[in-house]
């Protein structure tokens, strides 16, 4: 096996080419490359690892949330590639990247800045009951339904802004940003847990358009 895996979701894009056990090459990016940069990226991948195109066995894209032209650019290589190579392809959310690396920590938060009055947000373990899937919010009511917890130290993982770091402080106690392993430490045994299939990806706004 031989897996591409394409993220521009994240503020630190990442490239990255699993073969079986093993990350042989990866890449941080900016996740704002436009698809004239991001193929020649891919390519220099490859060069790296000794691999060329026709080595590959299966794609992967984190398909959201993220940047609007970022989902586009990177869904569209990822479909191309999958398409001119005749290889399956799977879709990734964002928020399991995160759960992937979340170590033994079972309670707590994954968010994801949207607008300086939005946000996604994820529970896992106690909060998985409110929110168990990733669900676009407005911040106020976030910062609404957290305090009805009455959650005064609890870990998050995610990327957030400013003003939203500061929304959460009274819930969070100092330096409870979850630690969190290393995408490449934990990508071969997340990656053998996806599913893999002939089919057309599609960004995941998380807006409903």
């Amino acid at each position: 096996m031989k897996c591409l895996y394409i993220d521009l979701a994240s503020n630190k894009g990442l490239l990255a080419l699993v073969a079986g056990e093993s990350v042989i090459a990866a890449e941080h990016i900016d996740q704002r490359l436009g698809d004239h940069e991001l193929m020649p990226r891919v390519e220099a991948l490859l060069r790296v690892s000794g691999s060329g195109f026709t080595d590959l066995t299966q794609v992967a894209c984190v398909v959201g949330p993220g940047g609007f032209m970022s989902l586009r650019v990177a869904v569209a290589l990822a479909n191309t590639l999958a398409d001119q190579l005749q290889i399956p392809i799977a879709g990734v959310h964002l928020s399991d990247v995160y759960a992937a690396r979340m170590g033994n920590e079972e309670n707590c938060l994954w968010l994801h800045s949207t607008k300086k009055t939005e946000l996604f947000v994820r529970g896992f373990g106690d909060y998985e009951k409110q929110w168990p899937v990733a669900i676009h919010v407005m911040l106020e009511d976030f910062v609404r339904d957290i305090g009805a917890l009455h959650a005064k130290s609890l870990f998050w993982m995610g990327e957030l802004i400013p003003e939203h770091r500061l929304a959460m402080a009274p819930f969070v106690a100092e330096d409870r940003d979850l630690p969190l392993q290393r995408v490449e430490d934990v990508f071969p045994q997340f990656l053998q847990r996806q599913e893999f299939k002939k089919q057309i990806l599609e960004p995941w706004y998380g807006r409903g358009w």
